[in-house]
């Protein structure tokens, strides 16, 4: 009987000890995985945003500034919160009758210290209209 009495003296605290190394581990967990969806969530809205620019530059009459003010509004509606100083860049290239897109970003931060940047890119190709032969 008196070694189970010394095995509680030897184990006065460890619950208290065992909480305070696994809580902020659990803590540090659940915080890295909303991370990771607020990350993913960004991601995608960055790549429908560039598909979006795609999309207004491909048009026959479209042009690269009217693409580029659809796509600041398209991400002022769907996601200021989630993509952090947008950047976009269109391009028309007539010669290879592309259109392409670059949506830049940061993440919102979930964890402190960590800075996450993103981009997106879409490209297609060009509408244009011919004349029917004869």
């Amino acid at each position: 009987m008196h070694s189970h009495g010394a095995r509680r003296c030897d184990e006065a605290g460890l619950a208290t000890l065992a909480l305070v190394l696994i809580i902020p581990a659990v803590v540090a967990l659940v915080a890295a995985v909303a991370q990771y969806v607020v990350y993913y969530h960004a991601d995608h809205l960055a790549l429908a945003a560039a598909q979006e620019a795609v999309r207004a530059a491909q048009l026959a009459d479209g042009t690269e500034a009217v693409a580029q003010a659809q796509t600041e509004d398209f991400i002022d509606q769907a996601g200021s919160r989630l993509l952090l100083d947008p950047q976009v860049v269109v391009t028309r290239d007539e010669v290879a009758q592309v259109a392409r897109a670059e949506v830049r970003a940061r993440v919102p931060q979930v964890l402190p210290g960590f800075s996450i940047a993103l981009a997106a890119r879409a490209s297609g190709p060009l509408e244009r209209f011919e004349a029917p032969g004869p």
